[in-house]
């Protein structure tokens, strides 16, 4: 059986099933509109990296992650493992329905059917970076996976880890808020250290520490608002030795983005940067929780082409 030129790949537990309903009707619309478009459902974790490897090494034109920023993840990994001829010709596209939809805002895409429909039209892509980091698994083994929109340990893995242990029936944005204001209270600060490629070195306790390719994360918070994602570097924010009061205070500065001008957030730049914990601070990539720390992160510049 071939192919069609476009095909989703559709998570369809995300977003409390809703993800598969919206699948479902996304390729009613498209096909009804003329485009050669099909979907694959996942049917568990890591499927849809499977699925996108296959797709693009078997000369699939346009790959669509349907679902949250899990599935996007998912599909960026599979890409990647696919083999470089297939990847230059290759593009990805983004429906993003799920707990956690923060790349869409970076590149102020929606999943309405009809914008989507536009934009798999045209045809469009854009080069963007994407971030490798090698950590430790949450099985203690060596492991290495990429990320296109941001990568974080400490509280923030946390948080992850409280969400994805609970209901997320409130939705993303909710579902989130209900983490931080469950776990950020009782959290202890880490001591990390990092290095970054051009030699500058810091360590310091910290709440948090974000490797940012896109802007958003947590359902809607801008912890990197100057972060581009093909200009070949990381925006790297460390929040310092805060307490949940002071956090809490500082919420809406996060929001907006201008929490870089507490003096206890530091702002670096780096396309590399090697981080240690003094406790092991767990990992995040695009709001999964993968392992933990010490970590490596390179950006790979303008390897995906990305449908805009």
């Amino acid at each position: 059986m071939v192919d069609p030129a476009i095909v989703g790949i559709a998570n369809p537990f995300a977003a409390n099933r809703s993800a598969g309903r919206y699948a479902r009707r996304l390729e009613r619309f498209l096909r009804n509109a003329g485009l050669d478009y099909g979907t694959r459902f996942t049917k568990g974790p890591l499927d849809a990296t499977r699925i996108a490897r296959e797709l693009v090494d078997g000369g699939v034109q346009i790959v669509a992650s349907i679902g949250g920023d899990g599935t996007l993840n998912e599909v960026v990994n599979g890409f990647k493992r696919a083999s470089e001829r297939a990847r230059k010709t290759a593009r990805l596209a983004i429906a993003q329905v799920g707990t956690g939809t923060d790349f869409s805002p970076t590149v102020q895409q929606t999943s309405k059917p009809r914008e989507t429909h536009q934009r798999l039209r045209r045809g469009r892509h854009r080069p963007i970076d994407v971030g490798l980091v090698e950590y430790t698994n949450l099985r203690g083994e060596p492991e290495t996976r990429y990320f296109v929109n941001i990568a974080e340990f400490g509280s923030g893995g946390a948080v992850v880890e409280k969400v994805n242990r609970t209901t997320k029936v409130f939705g993303g944005k909710v579902s989130l808020l209900l983490g931080i204001l469950t776990t950020m209270p009782r959290y202890r600060n880490k001591r990390v250290e990092w290095r970054l490629e051009e030699g500058d070195s810091g360590a310091g306790t910290v709440n948090n520490f974000v490797v940012a390719n896109g802007r958003y994360f947590g359902g809607g918070l801008l912890p990197a608002p100057r972060a581009e994602l093909d200009d070949g570097l990381f925006d790297i924010v460390a929040i310092g030795d805060l307490d949940w009061r002071t956090i809490r205070k500082h919420l809406k500065d996060l929001r907006r983005g201008t929490h870089l001008a507490i003096p206890q957030v530091t702002f670096r730049r780096s396309s590399e940067v090697f981080t240690t914990s003094s406790a092991h601070a767990l990992l995040d990539l695009d709001g999964e929780l993968v392992g933990r720390d010490p970590t490596r992160f390179v950006c790979v510049p303008k390897a995906l082409n990305l449908v805009v």
